[in-house]
């Protein structure tokens, strides 16, 4: 491990001398190929992620698919920070700059399941790429430098999450079921992958829904169970090499704000969104006769505009 040698200014009752100290410039190193367990513990809240199969995943305080780069982010800034200097080693003043039981983040690297090390982050530095770091034990508060804070410290469980939860290639898609209290009715593809509605063609109108579907992400995360939730408010059946059931139950209803529950065929977590976000997803045969008439009255319009156009050609060539 690389050391860094400082001198520093130490003043006695003998006067003032220089004297120094070796400083290494890791806490600990890691190898990033071998590190198969990152646990966070902050404000007595502990994620723990762990790599199985080359995927890494949250397995405390939930079960759930994490988003790689969020964690290999992290990964790289504990393998490549450099400390650049020792600010204090006196207890008192932990809390300025970040070690309170509140701020603190304490982080332990696993590699092959061994335990490679632990440190403890403070607050971000006062420059770009900084951060306060400390060892488990002992007293002395270090400057990090190249050091991203934020992507080591998350606040939030949701930051680690892998917020994509549907991704169904647009031509496998052989029809889609939109049923609600109100109605129900299925969009069907022909043998050429063109979607219909009874005999009108709606595959223009269906698109974006086709689009969201192959990389569909949720807002939000639910953990919770909907148990004897009964019908949903809003059903999306999607047959393509398999059938995946989107349902969403509304949970807030108020005059300003409306958000749905979303449960998906052989998915035990549950999603939240908002109104718009559900719309964007579940369309009403409204939505599809709207798209179809407005496209009839384009083409009528067009093809009038191009008789009368050719009406006033002729009736020049005739006054010639």
């Amino acid at each position: 491990m690389a050391l860094v040698v400082i001198a520093y200014l130490l003043t006695t009752e003998r006067g003032t001398r220089t004297t120094t100290f070796k400083l290494e410039e890791k806490l600990f190193v890691i190898d990033s190929a071998t590190v198969d367990k990152f646990e966070i513990d902050r404000n007595g809240k502990k994620v723990v992620l762990q790599k199985t199969g080359g995927k890494w995943n949250l397995t405390s305080p939930v079960n759930y698919s994490a988003m790689d780069k969020f964690v290999n982010d992290a990964i790289y800034t504990i393998k490549n920070y450099k400390i650049a200097s020792k600010v204090s080693d006196n207890p008192s003043n932990k809390d300025k700059f970040g070690f309170n039981d509140t701020n603190a983040t304490r982080v332990a690297i696993y590699q092959g399941g061994v335990l490679a090390g632990q440190f403890v982050i403070g607050s971000a530095g006062p420059g770009n790429a900084q951060a306060y770091l400390k060892k488990t034990d002992g007293n002395e508060i270090l400057l990090a430098e190249d050091f991203i804070w934020s992507y080591v410290v998350k606040t939030d469980l949701d930051e680690w999450r892998d917020k994509l939860i549907i991704s169904i290639p647009k031509g496998s898609v052989k029809s889609i079921e939109f049923v609600s209290k109100d109605d129900k009715f299925t969009v069907t593809a022909d043998s050429l992958g063109k979607f219909f509605l009874g005999k009108d063609s709606v595959s223009g109108a269906l698109d974006g829904v086709l689009n969201l579907l192959q990389n569909y992400n949720t807002q939000f995360f639910k953990d919770t169970v909907l148990a004897g939730a009964g019908n949903p408010d809003y059903l999306v059946r999607i047959e393509h090499s398999k059938v995946t059931e989107l349902k969403f139950y509304k949970y807030v209803d108020t005059e300003t704000v409306k958000r749905y529950l979303l449960q998906i065929t052989g998915t035990l977590q549950i999603f939240e969104m908002d109104e718009n976000y559900v719309k964007q997803i579940f369309k009403t045969r409204k939505n599809f006769w709207v798209r179809v008439n407005s496209s009839f009255i384009l083409e009528y319009f067009t093809l009038a505009c191009l008789f009368c156009l050719k009406s006033i050609v002729l009736s020049k060539i005739n006054i010639i």
